[in-house]
């Protein structure tokens, strides 16, 4: 089998005022080409499916419309619930998904699937729509098994076993089953990936899908009401854990091989211009990169006048442009001008005030970038990249319980 492994849609994100649905349509569209030319049988998503526990409904219809596409050619879809993700709202169609070898996953017990599977799929109406008879047969060929703690997929006679453990805060903890408030929250993490994992068959090919934000330390680091754990919670019985949670391909453990795809998007200044998916061969048990060509880069540049603001913005046209401007004010004119441009999306105007300081303004930086700043103050050294992530991932959170 071969399974493709995305993460961190985050759909209904906007950069500043500049909505991203219409990129991550274009996303959409491209791994479903991908799956085709690639042959692809499962498509997983790695939590994140949303930016915000309630998103807007312009978010959720490109979800559903987005899963649906996905599964055309009787590919299996399984999208995970992360931090961002409100798990019931995201599986309020979860009867109608079931049927159509969708799995949307935001609990642990998977048991109630197999009855409402691909294992006998509904036929088109008529069997002269080509494209509709040859999805049938294909889906003839897919069949979704649920377990408590995930699924098995299966083709022909092969079987590829998949945990499926959402983003396991302290209430979905407590709802999956009972806490022993004795065991750090660690432990307890480990705990419910192994549960998870007990259906593993060790002659068949075994897959971890979760959303956890993981450290190579050997301590969990706290910071604030966010917990980074050690890759030591990780199962060793997986040939191969999906995550999601970071927003740039990463190879966090190489055994058990633990691998975050990262997002399919730029969404921060400071993120990797290079997106990915991981594509996963059973059969040759590999995993390679395929490189995301949709969706708009984001580029920061500096400019001393009004001029170069736009010969800055004429010259990245095409991506969403930050300017760092350092130069004289810009009058409401200039200022005017710049904010039309279409590629303008931000400015951040940075003026002397006094000899030796200056004066930048700050609101519209990333989180990251002013954690940087700030840790750089304090320590004179740049923080960590856990530390940074962490940081980022804590206030995102915060942004979530006040909206």
């Amino acid at each position: 089998m071969k399974i493709l492994h995305t993460a961190d849609l985050h759909l209904g994100k906007k950069l500043n005022k500049a909505s991203r649905l219409e990129e991550q349509c274009a996303v959409v569209k491209e791994l479903s080409e991908l799956a085709d030319s690639e042959n692809i049988d499962v498509i997983l998503i790695a939590g994140d499916i949303f930016d915000a526990s309630v998103p807007p409904a312009e978010a959720e219809r490109v979800f559903y419309r987005s899963i649906l596409t996905l599964s055309k050619r009787g590919r299996a879809v399984i999208a995970l619930a992360g931090n961002h993700d409100d798990e019931r709202r995201m599986c309020a169609a979860k009867p109608l998904a079931d049927l159509q070898g969708i799995v949307l996953a935001g609990e642990l017990d998977y048991s109630a699937l197999g009855s409402e599977t691909l294992s006998d799929p509904t036929p088109p109406p008529s069997l002269y729509g080509l494209f509709d008879a040859a999805d049938y047969l294909q889906k003839q060929r897919i069949k979704i098994t649920g377990h408590y703690g995930g699924v098995t997929v299966t083709k022909g006679n092969e079987n590829v076993n998949i945990a499926l453990v959402p983003y396991p805060s302290e209430g979905r903890l407590s709802r999956w089953y009972e806490q022993d408030y004795n065991i750090l929250y660690p432990e307890r993490v480990k705990l419910t990936l192994e549960k998870a994992c007990a259906f593993f068959n060790p002659e068949q090919y075994n897959i971890l899908c979760t959303h956890l934000f993981l450290t190579k330390s050997e301590e969990a680091e706290a910071l604030g009401g966010l917990t980074a754990l050690p890759v030591s919670v990780l199962p060793n019985t997986a040939d191969y854990i999906a995550l999601g949670h970071i927003h740039k391909h990463l190879r966090i453990s190489k055994s058990p091989l633990a691998e975050y795809s990262g997002s399919p998007l730029q969404y921060a200044y400071d993120e990797s211009r290079t997106k990915s998916v991981n594509i996963i061969d059973t059969e040759k048990r590999t995993v390679t990169q395929a490189v995301l060509s949709s969706g708009k880069k984001l580029t920061e540049t500096d400019a001393y006048n009004f001029d170069e603001c736009m010969a800055k913005l004429d010259s990245f046209a095409n991506d969403y442009v930050r300017l760092k401007y350092s130069g004289d004010p810009l009058g409401k004119e200039e200022t005017s001008k710049i904010k039309s441009h279409p590629a303008y999306n931000d400015l951040v105007v940075t003026a002397n005030v006094g000899a030796n300081k200056t004066f930048e303004r700050r609101a519209h930086l990333s989180d990251g970038e002013i954690f940087d700043m700030y840790y750089k103050s304090r320590s004179g050294a740049l923080p960590s990249a856990e530390l940074k992530a962490a940081f980022i991932e804590l206030m995102g959170e915060l942004n979530n319980e006040t909206r």
